[in-house]
């Protein structure tokens, strides 16, 4: 038994379907599309066990910025807080888990390579802007400060190698 079926009934037929399959198909690209966006967010932006940790670790504190960012081949919430004592940031992945942090810390707290290799960098240890970070494992002292009358932050590690700046 054959079937016949004329162009223009195949044509809608094909129409129809491709409506129907429309709306799930541009749920999926949308939700594809909004975890590749990077940029500032809200804290109701956040997957929920994201934002649970960003809600337990800011307690007592003001969350100055979130940003969803791409780190190490995924995505990750950095969240700058200032708590009354100190200003921290959080790197918090999708699941909740802290993959990193950093902290301001005094001068006079940076490994001796990390202040000679500073002080070698910008000519100068005043009105320098250290912090440490610790990001999967890692440890690194951010410098922020200005060279060349632009200001630049860059990124040792504890041994005084450089490996990284931002100008």
């Amino acid at each position: 038994m054959q079937i016949r079926i004329s162009r223009s009934t195949l044509t809608f037929l094909v129409a129809v379907a491709l409506t129907a399959l429309a709306p799930a198909c541009a749920t999926k690209r949308a939700g594809a599309e909004q975890d590749d966006v990077t940029g500032p967010i809200s804290l109701e932006q956040m997957t929920p066990p994201a934002r649970t940790a960003v809600e337990q670790l800011t307690e007592g504190g003001t969350i100055n910025s979130i940003d969803k960012e791409m780190a190490n081949g995924r995505i990750v919430y950095d969240v700058e807080v200032t708590y009354p004592d100190r200003h921290m940031e959080y790197n918090i992945a999708k699941d909740g888990e802290i993959v990193g942090l950093e902290t301001g810390i005094d001068y006079s707290k940076l490994p001796e390579a990390v202040r000679v290799a500073t002080e070698k960098y910008f000519g100068t240890s005043v009105g320098l802007s250290p912090s440490k970070g610790v990001e999967d494992g890692q440890i690194t002292y951010e410098i922020d400060g200005t060279k060349d009358g632009k200001k630049v932050a860059v990124i040792f590690d504890s041994t005084g190698k450089l490996i990284g700046e931002e100008k």
